[in-house]
């Protein structure tokens, strides 16, 4: 019997500008969904109680070519100070609109790979230990899809620039778990990636 996923609110970060990439990586197509859309999609699959999206760069034009569902739009105004600002800004609402929240589920807006089972055992692994945090793991990397408890909300909130949650183990975290998670090294920062993504896809197809 899986426990209640009543108390998680899963938050999307995709307020980013896309410079390295030149064009809005939100707005990237992959099987014939754009990037941000898939995310959107797998969230609103999964059984939980609140949903947001943190968006900046970009913000009207991303509106106009994706449904945001049942997701609270966020409009990050600090985008340009880095990832942390988007994250700050999606938990200082669950802690003020929320505040029976005890997890929050981090995804980006980049990774097409994630998928409601990925997911879902990442929740199910957080839910079954007294861990603070559960991040996803590649290449032996720490890494989002992430899920962290509210006991360690004001230490997220301390991270500044362009950081993202990795920098708590930097900072002294010990209480954490990883969940394998091979093909979230995929993204797209850079046309490289993008081509790469590409690649993979036509190599699947035939």
């Amino acid at each position: 019997m899986k426990e209640s996923t009543s108390n998680i609110a899963v938050l999307i970060l995709a307020a980013g500008s896309s410079s390295r990439l030149g064009k809005p990586k939100q707005l990237v197509n992959f099987r014939s969904k754009f990037l941000l859309q898939h995310s959107i999609d797998v969230s609103e699959a999964l059984n939980l109680s609140e949903k947001l999206i943190v968006l900046g760069a970009n913000a009207a034009r991303i509106l106009r070519e994706v449904d945001h569902k049942n997701h609270q739009l966020l409009i990050n105004d600090n985008w340009q100070k880095g990832m942390s600002t988007s994250l700050k800004k999606g938990l200082e609402e669950i802690q003020n609109s929320y505040p029976v929240i005890d997890n929050v589920l981090v995804l980006l807006s980049d990774q097409p790979f994630i998928s409601v089972s990925v997911l879902q055992e990442l929740i199910d692994q957080h839910l079954k230990t007294n861990c603070l945090a559960s991040f996803s793991e590649y290449r032996g990397i720490p890494g989002v899809p992430a899920i962290f408890s509210k006991e360690i909300f004001e230490d997220l909130l301390k991270i500044e620039g362009d950081r993202g949650a990795r920098d708590l183990i930097k900072n002294g975290l010990t209480n954490y778990q990883l969940i394998s998670f091979e093909k979230g090294i995929i993204d797209i920062d850079t046309e490289d990636d993008l081509q790469q993504l590409k690649q993979l896809e036509h190599e699947a197809k035939t």
